[in-house]
């Protein structure tokens, strides 16, 4: 079985409540993003996914929400 970081296993910790109400969390990364939703029945409890991106992301967080 492979051991995971004390990072991901503090977001598993900071984030597993909302999973478990059936939100799903979308984390940006500056290559890719990591998505955490509840598992299906039969399951591990919260499924992980990462997405990498075609281009490393160079932009703050300011200039992200700008927009908005």
């Amino acid at each position: 079985m492979t051991s995971i970081s004390k990072e991901l296993e503090r977001i598993l910790e900071d984030y597993a409540p909302i999973v478990k109400e059936g939100h799903q969390v979308l984390i940006g990364l500056l290559d890719g993003t990591v998505q955490l939703e509840k598992g299906q029945e039969g399951e591990a409890p919260i499924r992980i996914r990462v997405s990498p991106l075609d281009e490393r992301l160079e932009i703050t967080v300011d200039t992200l929400f700008q927009g908005m």
